[in-house]
């Protein structure tokens, strides 16, 4: 594997039992984070057993409708089921920019040890590297672990963007930042090459969280190739 190349597998499970059994997959294929997707979950009950079956890092994400989540309720009801998380061991919480309350919510997370990531996502489009910075400003005012900006890719020339923000803003501070979408493939696959924090493959077909998203076994045959013909970091 590439130095520093990172994977996070999202698991959208019902229920807690099937999110330990696909944590256990994901922890079987060595990946390095798994990110618990609270807005597919019908009840929260028991949320340690995840974080004590699994050595892998926990993100506790519970994404409203408006960010591409299932969730259609009060961002306090949010807020109140990641503290469960929180409390339960999960050791990386996600917030979204236009969360109501974003200030004090990260006030409180913070005192709990957990390492906040703050995230925007745009599904229409990929912004410009001017408004790609404007948002990245707003999300480091809260003082986040990391920062995370996904976009929607309508031509291949988004995925450019992508790449050369984060070569430009990735070493200062833990960015995570592609294209969603079909087109946006190259950029999912080259981000941790060009500073990216981590990047995101599901478990397998039909278990994708977003518009664009290989597969752990497809990520890995493309990662390889890049190995085998030299491809390096290029930050």
């Amino acid at each position: 594997m590439i130095e520093t190349y990172r994977i996070c597998v999202p698991v959208k499970a019902e229920d807690v039992r099937s999110a330990i059994e696909m944590a256990a997959e994901a922890e079987e294929l060595m990946v390095d984070f798994v990110e618990v997707r609270m807005d597919y979950m019908r009840e929260f009950n028991n949320l340690s057993d995840i974080a004590c079956l699994t050595n892998i890092p926990l993100i506790a994400t519970f994404r409203p409708r408006r960010q591409g989540g299932l969730f259609e309720g009060r961002d306090e009801e949010r807020i109140k089921a990641l503290k469960e998380a929180v409390d339960a061991g999960f050791s990386y919480i996600d917030l979204e920019l236009n969360t109501d309350g974003l200030d004090k919510a990260v006030e409180e997370f913070k005192k709990t040890g957990v390492k906040i990531i703050i995230s925007h996502h745009e599904f229409n489009r990929t912004p410009t590297i001017s408004e790609l910075k404007r948002l990245l400003s707003r999300e480091l005012s809260y003082e986040p672990y990391a920062c995370k900006l996904i976009t929607y890719a309508n031509s291949l020339e988004d995925n450019l963007t992508c790449l050369t923000f984060l070569s430009r803003f990735s070493k200062s501070v833990r960015l995570i930042c592609f294209a969603m979408g079909r087109l946006g493939l190259i950029s999912r696959v080259l981000s941790p090459l060009y500073g990216g924090f981590f990047t995101f493959a599901s478990l397998k077909k039909g278990l994708e969280t977003a518009p664009g998203q290989p597969t752990v076994e497809e990520l890995r045959r493309i990662i390889k190739v890049m190995e085998v013909v030299g491809f390096e970091d290029k930050r």
